[in-house]
This record gives structure tokens, C-alpha cells and sequence, in this order.
């Protein structure tokens, strides 16, 4: 028998970072990374890593290598 796929709500929290906008990436009130905008190019950083782990031309690259990571390592 195979699992049924879980709906994950996943939550997006812009705030300001010395001046910088950063979006927190939310799965229920736990913050697992962040996306950072750095000139043309976007930064993701997992929470638990406190530095970026990847650098994509787009947000939405970034917020899937965010979901990606934090699945895999995950259990």
C-alpha cells in the first residue's frame, strides 16, 4: 500500500533585515529558511544553517531548494 500525500500549509513572513527584505519560510509556526535578495540573484539559507546553501536567478527556485532541503533532511 502506498501513503496518501499530506497537504502542507506553507506560510511566507517578509520583514526588514538592516534594511534588506528578507521572506521567512513558514510550515506551520516553525521557520525553516529564508530568501534573501542579493542585487539579481536570491539567496536561500535554512534556519538551522545560518548561511545560504544556494543561489538561484529566481524566488521561486530559491523557496523550492528551501522546501527540497528541509524535506530531505527531515526524516
Amino acid at each position: 500500500m502506498s501513503k496518501k500525500d499530506k497537504a502542507i500549509s506553507v506560510a511566507l513572513n517578509e520583514t526588514k533585515v538592516n534594511g534588506q527584505t528578507v521572506t521567512e519560510v513558514l510550515i506551520g509556526k516553525q521557520v525553516i529558511g529564508q530568501v534573501t535578495q542579493i542585487e539579481e540573484r536570491f539567496e536561500a539559507e535554512m534556519a538551522s544553517a545560518n548561511k545560504p546553501f544556494a543561489r538561484t536567478k529566481s524566488f521561486d527556485e530559491s523557496l523550492q531548494e528551501i522546501l527540497s532541503a528541509y524535506h530531505l533532511h527531515k526524516g
